[in-house]
C-alpha cells in the first residue's frame, strides 16, 4: 500500500475531506477503513486559524478521517509533525478540534537535540504539553527515565519517581533518583531530595540538585587522599544554583592533622551588573594551636621567626574578583580584593594558586575608550600588611595610540600618568611616598625607500616627583630619546620532493627579513639613585645600542595544506659606550621554532652573554604526540595514543630544571600519566607524579601519587583518588600537574 501524507487544513476541513475521497460527495463506511490509493499534495497552512486549530502534517501507512468526530486515525510508521516537533509511533489518532493526539506503541518525540521515548502518550500540539507512560529522555549528556512524566511547557519535563544520569546504558552504572525530577532540555536539570545510587546501592543524599547542561563541572565532588601536611583528608564540593545569573559551590573539607574547613565560591554573571567571583574559606587549624607550636615549627622551620599575630589558628581567605564591560559606553571596570589571615594560608591549602600568584594585588581599574585614545583610573591599596606592595591612591593614565598625523608620514604616540604612590614594606611602618607625573611622547616617521623600510623616531621622557629619597621637593627629570629601524623582506621558492616525518613536501619558500634597530636614550637629568623606585617608570638610564636581527621563515606546502615549518631569528646587541672604547657586543639571542608535522614541535630561545662567554638563559620545549583508532562502546573513536613533552629551563643566576610530561594509552580503557621536575644543579627531583586513569564508561577514575621535595629538604607524599564525570569533567579539587609543552604551530 502506498504511503499517504495527510495535511489538516483548518480553514477548510471539508476541502481536505474532499481531496482524500477523491472528490466524492459522501464518505462510505468502507472508505473509513481503506485509504485512498492516491497521495495528494497540499500546501501547508502556516498559522493557526481563528478558532485555535493548528496545522499538523500526518504521515502513515493507513490514514482515515472521521468527519463527524473531527478525528484523524493513522496506523503503521506514523509521523505527526508541527513546526519543530515530530512524533513517531505505531498508531495514533489526532483530534483536530482540541489539537490533541493519542499515540501508542513505540512512541518517539523529537524536538531539536532532545528525544523522548514512551508508551501511551497524550500530546497536546497546541499547548506543547504531554502525558507519557514509561518515559525515557535522551538529551545528551543527560538521560532520564520515569514510570510517568508530564511535559509542562515546550521546554520543561517533569519525571515522577524517576532518575537522571549521564550513562547512556539501559541499566546505567549510576543514577540520581528523586520523587520528582524537572528536565529543561539543553538548559538544566533540577531535583530535590536526591539519592545518588551506584548500581542499586545508595551512596549519597543530596537535598537539592541542579545541573547546568552548558557547564563542564559536576554538582558533587568528593576527593579522598593522604599527604604529609594534612594526613588523611576528604575534600568535597557541592554546587548550587540560585538562578541563571548566580551559582557557586559549597566547600566542606576534613583534614586529619588540621581539622575541618568550610567555605563558598560564588559566581555571578549578570548582563546588567557584570561578572563577579567571591571566595571565602575558613579553617580552625589544629596545627596552629598554642600547645602545638613545636610541631608547627618542626614541620615549617621558616615560620619560627614569624610575628605571633600571624600564627593564629583562625585561618581564612576572603577574595573578590569583579569585571564590568560596557562596550556601548566604551567603559570597562575590573577589580580584585584579596584578604588573608597570614602569608602562608594559600600556600598551605591552595598550592597551585600560590605557585601562579604568591602575592596578589587588591585594586580597582576603570578604563574609558575614546577611539584613538583611552583614559584609565587605577586605585590600588595594600590589604595584607605582611606583603610588600606599591599603592596607587589613585593613578590617572591617558594613552594616545600610535596615530598618523593627517596625510603625512608622521605618527604620534603618547602616554601620561599622574598618581599618588606609596611603596609599603612588609610588617613595617616605614614607607616611601610621592606624587608623580610621567609623560612619554614619541614621533615616528614611516617610509619606504625602494626596497628598504625605514622608521626613525624621536621622543622624550618627562617626570615630576613631589620629593626624592633625600626629602628634596619638586624634582623634575627629563631624558631625550631617538632611534630608527631599517628592514626589508626577501623570499625565494624552491621545488621539493621529500617528507617530514612522513608528511610529504612539494614546495618550500624561504622568507628572509634582515632588520637593524638603533636606540639612544640620553642621560636623564636626575639619577635613578635619587628617586623612589615604585615601578618600571622610575628606572631610566643612559642607553645606546644597535640590535642586528635576521628573521628566517621556511614555509612548506603539499597538495593538502601549507604550514610554517621553521622560524629562526638570531639577534646581536651592540652596546655603545659614551667614551667609545668600551663599546662591544654584549648579548647574542636566538629564537627557534620547528613544526615538521602535526604532533611534533620544538620551541627554544637562548641568550648568550659575550662578556662572560656563558649562556645567561636557555629554554627549550619539545613535544611528540600520536593518535590511534580504537573501538569504544562498539564504535570507532580516535584517541591520543601517546604524548611526550620535555621542557628545559636554564638560568645561570638561579637554577637549571628539566620538566618531563608523558602519557600513554595502555589499553582502550586505561591511560598512564607521569610528570617529573628535576633540578640539575643538585641532581634532585623537585617533584614526581604518577597517575592511572581508568575509563568506567561514563566516568574516569584517577588514582595518583605525588612526591614533592620541600625547600628544607624533606619530602611530601600525596595520594589521591578522583572520579570525573565524562559529561562534566572539570573538577575544582585538582592535584595533578600538567605541562603544555611546545606551541603546536607558529
Amino acid at each position: 500500500m502506498k504511503r499517504i501524507s495527510f495535511l489538516i487544513l483548518l480553514f477548510f476541513p471539508f476541502l481536505v475531506f474532499a481531496q482524500i475521497t477523491d472528490s466524492q460527495d459522501t464518505l462510505s463506511e468502507d472508505s473509513l477503513q481503506k485509504p485512498s490509493a492516491q497521495s495528494q499534495s497540499v500546501s501547508p497552512v502556516k498559522n493557526a486559524n481563528e478558532d485555535g486549530k493548528i496545522p499538523v502534517v500526518i504521515d502513515g501507512d493507513e490514514i482515515s478521517y472521521m468527519q463527524e468526530q473531527g478525528i484523524i486515525v493513522a496506523k503503521g510508521n506514523v509521523k505527526m509533525a508541527y513546526k519543530e516537533i515530530e512524533v513517531f509511533c505505531d498508531e495514533g489518532d489526532f483530534d483536530i478540534n482540541s489539537n490533541v493526539a493519542h499515540v501508542k506503541g513505540d512512541v518517539k518525540i523529537v524536538r531539536d537535540a532532545t528525544t523522548i521515548y514512551g508508551q501511551n502518550v497524550v500530546y497536546d500540539f497546541g499547548n506543547s504539553t504531554a502525558e507519557i507512560v514509561n518515559v525515557r529522555i535522551d538529551d545528551p549528556p543527560i538521560y532520564g527515565y520515569a514510570a510517568d512524566a508530564h511535559q509542562v511547557t515546550d521546554n520543561e519535563y517533569v519525571l515522577e519517581k524517576g532518575y537522571v544520569t549521564t550513562c547512556d546504558l539501559a541499566e546505567p552504572h549510576y543514577r540520581l533518583v528523586a520523587k520528582k525530577v524537572i528536565v529543561y532540555p539543553g538548559d538544566r536539570v533540577v531535583a530535590k531530595n536526591v539519592v545518588l545510587k551506584v548500581g542499586k546501592i545508595p551512596v549519597f543524599y543530596i537535598p537539592y540538585f541542579t545541573q547546568s547542561l552548558d557547564q563542564k563541572s559536576f554538582p558533587a565532588e568528593v576527593v579522598p587522599g593522604k599527604n604529609d601536611d594534612w594526613g588523611y583528608y576528604i575534600l568535597t564540593r557541592w554546587r548550587y544554583r540560585l538562578n541563571e545569573e548566580n551559582q557557586g559551590k559549597l566547600l566542606l573539607d576534613w583534614y586529619q592533622k588540621r581539622g575541618f574547613g568550610s567555605g563558598v565560591n560564588h559566581k555571578m554573571e549578570s548582563t546588567k551588573f557584570g561578572k563577579a567571583l567571591v571566595k571565602y574559606y575558613y579553617l580552625k587549624d589544629e596545627l596552629y594551636a598554642l600547645d602545638k607550636r613545636e610541631q608547627l615549627f618542626t614541620r615549617y622551620p621558616d615560620r619560627r621567626d614569624i610575628d605571633p599575630k600571624y600564627l593564629s589558628d583562625d585561618r581564612y581567605r576572603a577574595e573578590l574578583s569583579y569585571s564590568l564591560q560596557k562596550p556601548e559606553y566604551n567603559l570597562s571596570i575590573v577589580g580584585e580584593f584579596h584578604k588573608f589571615s597570614d602569608a602562608n594560608f594559600i600556600k598551605d591549602f591552595y598550592e597551585q594558586e600560590y605557585d601562579i600568584n604568591p602575592n596578589p594585588l587588591s585594586y580597582v581599574l576603570g578604563t574609558y575608550s575614546m577611539g584613538n585614545s583611552s583614559l584609565a583610573l587605577l586605585a590600588q591599596k595594600r590589604v595584607n600588611s605582611f606583603y610588600s606592595q606599591v599603592e596607587y591612591l589613585p593613578q590617572l593614565e591617558y594613552y594616545f595610540y600610535k596615530q598618523q598625523l593627517g596625510t603625512s608620514k608622521l605618527y604620534l604616540e603618547s602616554s601620561e600618568k599622574f598618581g599618588n604612590l606609596a611603596s609599603k614594606t612588609a610588617d613595617s611602618d616605614v614607607d616611601d611616598d610621592a606624587v608623580r607625573l610621567y609623560a612619554h611622547n614619541t614621533f615616528t616617521y614611516v617610509d619606504k625607500i625602494k626596497w628598504l623600510d625605514i622608521s626613525p623616531y624621536v621622543g622624550a621622557y618627562t617626570n615630576h616627583y613631589s620629593k626624592n629619597v633625600f626629602g628634596d621637593e619638586n624634582i623634575w627629570r627629563v631624558a631625550f630619546e631617538t632611534g630608527a629601524t631599517l628592514s626589508t623582506k626577501m623570499y625565494r621558492i624552491f621545488n621539493a620532493d621529500w617528507s617530514l616525518f612522513g608528511e610529504p613536501v612539494e614546495k618550500m619558500r624561504h622568507v628572509l627579513t634582515p632588520e637593524v634597530t638603533y636606540r639612544y636614550v640620553h642621560e636623564p637629568t636626575v639619577s635613578d639613585n635619587e628617586l623612589f623606585q615604585f615601578d618600571d617608570v622610575d628606572s631610566l638610564t643612559r642607553t645606546e645600542s644597535v640590535v642586528f636581527a635576521l628573521k628566517n621563515k621556511l614555509q612548506v606546502r603539499n597538495k593538502e595544506k601549507s604550514w610554517d615549518f621553521v622560524y629562526f631569528s638570531p639577534s646581536f646587541v651592540y652596546n655603545i659606550h659614551p667614551e667609545g672604547g668600551k663599546s662591544r657586543f654584549t648579548t647574542i639571542a636566538a629564537d627557534l621554532e620547528i613544526y615538521p608535522r602535526e604532533g611534533i614541535s620544538l620551541n627554544s630561545d637562548a641568550q648568550y652573554d659575550v662578556a662572560t662567554r656563558r649562556f645567561s638563559s636557555f629554554n627549550a620545549d619539545l613535544t611528540f604526540s600520536g593518535k590511534a583508532t580504537v573501538i569504544q562502546e562498539g564504535k570507532e573513536a580516535e584517541i591520543e595514543k601517546y604524548s611526550f613533552s620535555y621542557g628545559h629551563r636554564y638560568s645561570r643566576q638561579s637554577s637549571t630544571q628539566g620538566t618531563l610530561d608523558f602519557r600513554y594509552q595502555l589499553t582502550p580503557k586505561v591511560k598512564f600519566k607521569g610528570y617529573l621536575r628535576c633540578e640539575y644543579n643538585t641532581g634532585d627531583f623537585q617533584e614526581q607524579q604518577y597517575a592511572i586513569r581508568t575509563d568506567l564508561h561514563c566516568w574516569w577514575m584517577d588514582i595518583g601519587v605525588d612526591l614533592k621535595r620541600r625547600p628544607e629538604g624533606s619530602k611530601d607524599t600525596t595520594f589521591w583518588v578522583m572520579f570525573r564525570c565524562k559529561a562534566f569533567p572539570e573538577i575544582s579539587v585538582d592535584f595533578d600537574q600538567g605541562y603544555d609543552g611546545a606551541k603546536k604551530s607558529y
